[in-house]
């Protein structure tokens, strides 16, 4: 896998892939997914601007399944 600091992908549940970003001392919640493969996908995505995400649900655009 490709470094993904100042990212984490944190095995939450069964099925469940949460994405935090490390902004200093500071945990920032970005979103989650079903998979690993999908989670890693948005971080790429994420690191060059291609997504935005709405702040209210948290759901990334575009869709990353």
């Amino acid at each position: 896998m490709k470094d993904i600091a100042p990212y984490q992908i944190r095995h939450a549940a069964r099925g469940c892939y949460e994405v935090i970003l490390e902004a200093g001392e500071k945990m920032i919640y970005l979103t989650n997914f079903r998979n690993k493969r999908a989670a890693q996908k948005f971080i790429e995505a994420h690191k060059n601007n291609e997504v935005t995400i709405d702040p209210e649900t948290c759901v990334p655009t575009p869709d990353f399944k």
